[in-house]
């Protein structure tokens, strides 16, 4: 389901079924794609009230458990009108790429290597296992209103769709086992970095299995990589400030959780 919910041309909001997050969460869920509200504009605020009561009355015809909106850091006046609307913060979110892969270096200071291999069959199950106990950071683990087992089952129910064949998973073994892994998808020259990780005690393979992965991509002829992570997660932050990405855009992650 999508639906589109408008006062005027410039006030209206969008809004999409999220049956993954749903899976999950146990009830159905929404996520708001579009917002335009008067107040950004500076306009009769009454537009807006109009707006979230018509959104109030969505929410409760489709019984949503839980609705979820990312927005542009600068866009202050609709982050305080979705907090005032019951949303809270949860989490901050950086837009990352890397536009110009085929120049690109990784760093010399870094001199451990891995090899990357495509995923097999038999390497599903330590993959779940590590999605599920590895991950602390993203919109749900960072939800202080989240139940840690239903982040977990987001997690386990994602890189299970995505090993099914939503994203090519790279994998970089260490004492003949699984320990890091990059899913991501490329469409038209550009790379989706959707998620990566290292099994515990083993993050001394973060570096080396980007790099590794960049490599790749450049041989592959990808033009650019794009990606998105969280702003809490320093480690990652630092990891890709390293490589060279570019931080392009910060979003304001905000959850409204209903009865």
């Amino acid at each position: 389901m999508t639906a589109r919910l408008a006062i005027t041309d410039d006030v209206f909001v969008a809004v999409r079924e999220t049956p993954w997050d749903a899976r999950a969460f146990g009830r159905p869920t929404l996520d708001i794609t579009e917002l335009s509200l008067a107040v950004e504009a500076g306009a009769d605020p009454a537009s807006d009230e109009a707006l979230f009561l018509q959104f109030h009355a969505l929410c409760e015809k489709s019984a949503a458990g839980l609705v979820t909106i990312r927005v542009d850091a600068d866009r202050r006046a609709a982050i305080g009108r979705l907090q005032g609307a019951g949303f809270r913060y949860v989490e901050t979110a950086y837009r990352l790429s890397c536009r110009n892969v085929a120049r690109y270096e990784p760093p010399a200071r870094v001199t451990r290597t891995v090899t990357l291999r495509e995923a097999r069959p038999d390497d599903h199950t330590a993959l779940v296992a590590q999605a599920a106990d590895s991950f602390r950071y993203g919109r749900f683990a960072e939800d202080p209103w989240m139940p840690a087992d239903v982040n977990r089952r987001r997690q386990i129910d994602w890189i299970e769709g995505l090993l099914a064949g939503r994203a090519r998973v790279l994998v970089a073994d260490l004492d003949g086992a699984p320990a890091a892994f990059m899913a991501l998808r490329v469409n038209a020259g550009i790379a989706d970095l959707i998620l990566a990780g290292t099994r515990p005690r083993a993050g001394i393979l973060a570096y080396p299995l980007w790099i590794a992965v960049m490599k790749q991509l450049r041989e592959e002829g990808v033009s650019r990589a794009e990606t998105m992570i969280s702003a809490a997660n320093l480690g990652v932050v630092n990891l890709y400030g390293t490589l060279g990405f570019r931080f392009d855009q910060a979003l304001v992650g905000l959850h409204l959780h209903r009865p």
